[in-house]
């Protein structure tokens, strides 16, 4: 059975959105990342060996995703979480899931949450 990782609520501020307030300002953008490792006997012997570079570094993920968000300025949430999960690819996983929440949008009095999720599988 593969291991996965997850990383919750990751906080990067960026300016996302198709409107002009929303690329002057940044906003707060929460993201969720859930990494599946391949499941090979080397993989899991490796880990066993408890050494970080046969894993997924949480750092790395963290530091990527908040980069990515801060730099980059997309009109839609759809595009910020495609572009995630190409940045956060790896040989060592099976699968990726990015889900990008925008908290603070025109809808704040009518949801409680908008967010988009992409995935892919290697």
């Amino acid at each position: 059975m593969p291991l996965t990782i997850e990383v919750k609520g990751i906080k990067a501020y960026g300016k996302h959105g198709v409107y002009a307030d929303e690329k002057k300002e940044e906003q707060l953008f929460l993201i969720d990342v859930k990494a599946i490792l391949r499941d090979t006997s080397r993989a899991r012997d490796n880990i066993e060996e408890d050494l970080l570079e046969e894993t997924i570094n949480y750092e790395k993920i963290v530091e990527s995703v908040i980069e990515l968000v801060k730099e980059e300025s997309f009109n839609l949430i759809e595009t910020l979480a495609l572009k995630i999960v190409d940045v956060l690819k790896n040989p060592k996983l099976q699968e990726i899931l990015v889900t990008v929440h925008k908290p603070n949008t025109i809808l704040n009095q009518k949801t409680e949450d908008i967010s988009v999720t992409a995935s892919e599988e290697f």
